[in-house]
């Protein structure tokens, strides 16, 4: 290396003794430091690394102290890990155990990045940070979780307890509590393997123990949930900066062992905050009353959920608002599971007309709900919340076997029903198949309706599914065209026999020209695939003409009729379409 260029890892705007002078003024912090030669000889260390190691460890290897996390007995691989900074790593981290004299090993995370000595050559500068203890020769006991060494929900939840029983200090008034969760993490398990979930799990908990701060904790909590719990804060703004850093920590690659070899891994993560102003407590001269650790661990997964639902990859900090909120869902939740024992639930039909002169020629079942104190129900105030708790395919079900039964009654009739993709789990198509001939129906009289947002491009079961219903002379729509983002590549796919104008650019036409070249488009493009061609929303007589003038073929809307019960359309005894 020529002498002017800058070794691997330093930073590019810092000079030299700059650089060194913030190594040394770490080493007085409260996390565990140190100073060492490109050999792990230690420098120099600050007093938080030598209480860690219950020793002073100048003039010591790192070998001698730190030893891979499987075995006491086997030192921590340093020059591997100097050589991977030297080939151009900003950082290395990895799992470890302090051996202490005491025979009270650490479990820790250690961190490596390379500095400058002002003029004499790199140094190692070396972040240790502890995650628990366990007796030498002994995995994790209670209270610890097994894989990464770190406390687990039980151990989370008793340090929490005593911490918010402390109460405050005159300057760090305030606790803060991130629930972090890794973002479709089942994909990895299932894709790649638990040993490789394993891996990512262990790295997640690595990363997350180097941006601790002194005094903070981290907790193991769930399958692919951490807890980190963050001490003496002064104000919002210091935890919502660790809450995004563990966010972007977690969205970089990780390098695992996979079935095939090595390769990276991406799993971004979702955080929720929830900021808690400590009591005075009566040892400190002021009124008692603790904070109960409960409410705060949930306060913190409703932030989190509220992460998780705009998208992942997210923070979201806990207000009022989130828990009104999440109490509205969870009683929309109860309420529906025992409207579905009960037999609240109940399905409206609203016609499909002809646009070229009117007449109908089906409907599509909508599910309503009769409750007992809010009145009838529209499926916007509900099916969000069945979709979440994996009351879905109940709903779902109910509604094809009422629409069935309503086929049986009108030998005429056609009926389409919406299905959420999540009930496409390779049984629907043969339950509908067995439906159907018990009825004694007709295929072509069902059509299923599928919202495009909830389609999973290149899934193969939902594609199977889709398959064995167009086979079975089921129809197949895509419902609400137009607001997702993979449509053409469904039509070259999957076998849809149809597609469905979303309302919202039917709402103003014909005045609006955006809207106008969309649904003129949607039609050639139905027309040109050979599929059936439906627009919903339509409310007036115009927005009828003019989409039949571009050359939509069928139509629903309250200008046809408004969804209502069966004898609306079918007074007793009466028969057709």
């Amino acid at each position: 290396m020529q002498q002017d260029e800058e070794p691997p890892g330093a930073g590019s705007d810092a000079g030299p003794q700059e650089r060194l002078d913030v190594a040394r003024a770490l080493l007085t912090a409260t996390t565990g430091l140190a100073v060492c030669d490109l050999h792990g000889l230690v420098l120099e260390a600050g007093d938080a690394l030598v209480a860690q190691l219950a020793l002073d460890p100048r003039g010591r290897k790192l070998g001698e102290l730190l030893s891979t996390p499987g075995s006491v007995e086997e030192p921590l691989p340093v020059d591997r890990l100097v050589e991977d900074l030297l080939a151009g790593a900003e950082h290395v981290l990895t799992g470890a155990l302090v051996r202490r004299p005491d025979g009270q090993d650490q479990h820790c995370t250690v961190m490596m990045t390379l500095g400058d000595s002002g003029g004499a050559g790199h140094v190692l500068l070396v972040h240790v940070a502890s995650s628990g203890s366990s007796p030498r020769g002994t995995r994790p006991g209670p209270g610890r979780d097994a894989l990464t060494g770190l406390r687990d929900r039980a151990g989370a939840v008793a340090d929490l307890a005593d911490r918010l029983a402390a109460g405050r200090t005159a300057d760090r008034p305030r606790l803060g509590v991130i629930a972090c969760d890794l973002d479709r993490f089942r994909v990895v398990n299932d894709s790649l393997g638990v040993e490789v979930g394993d891996q990512v799990l262990a790295t997640a908990a690595e990363r997350l123990a180097v941006g601790l701060r002194g005094g903070d904790a981290l907790a193991r909590v769930g399958d692919d949930e951490f807890l980190v719990v963050l001490a003496g804060l002064t104000d919002e703004v210091e935890a919502v900066d660790v809450a995004h850093r563990i966010t972007r920590s977690l969205a970089a690659p990780v390098r695992v062992d996979g079935p095939d070899g090595p390769q990276e891994v991406r799993c971004s993560a979702s955080t929720g905050l929830v900021l808690v102003d400590l009591p005075v407590t009566a040892s400190g001269g002021g009124p008692g009353g603790v904070v109960d650790a409960g409410t705060v661990l949930r306060d913190a997964h409703t932030a989190l959920d509220a992460a998780k639902a705009a998208g992942g990859s997210s923070c979201r900090v806990f207000t009022d608002a989130l828990r009104e909120r999440a109490d509205r869902r969870l009683t929309v939740e109860n309420d529906l599971r025992r409207a579905l024992q009960e037999g609240e639930l109940r399905v409206h039909y609203q016609p499909v007309v002809d646009l070229r002169d009117g007449h109908r020629t089906g409907f599509e079942a909508l599910v309503r709900w009769a409750h007992p104190r809010r009145g009838l129900l529209l499926p916007e105030q509900f099916l969000d919340v069945a979709e979440d708790a994996g009351l879905v395919g109940l709903v779902d079900g109910l509604v094809l076997e009422e629409s069935l039964g309503f086929l049986t009654r009108h030998p005429t009739a056609r009926v389409a029903v919406n299905t959420s993709a999540r009930c496409l789990d390779g049984t629907f198509a043969p339950t509908v198949a067995r439906d159907l001939d018990r009825r004694g129906l007709a295929p072509d009289r069902l059509t299923v309706e599928l919202l495009e947002g909830s389609l999973v491009p290149g899934d193969p079961v939902t594609e199977a599914e889709l398959r064995d219903l167009a086979a079975l002379g089921v129809g197949v729509l895509i419902d609400d065209f137009g607001t997702g983002y993979s449509t053409l590549s469904y039509l070259r796919r999957l076998p849809v026999t149809g597609l469905k104008l979303d309302r919202s650019f039917v709402a103003d036409l014909p005045q609006d020209p955006g809207s106008d070249r969309i649904a003129a488009a949607v039609a050639r493009l139905a027309d040109d695939f050979g599929l059936t061609s439906t627009c919903e929303g339509v409310e007036t007589a115009d927005q009828a003409r003019h989409l039949a003038a571009q050359g939509w073929q069928s139509a629903q809307g309250f200008h046809f009729g408004v969804p209502g019960p069966e004898e609306r359309w079918f007074p007793a005894g009466a028969q057709g379409a």
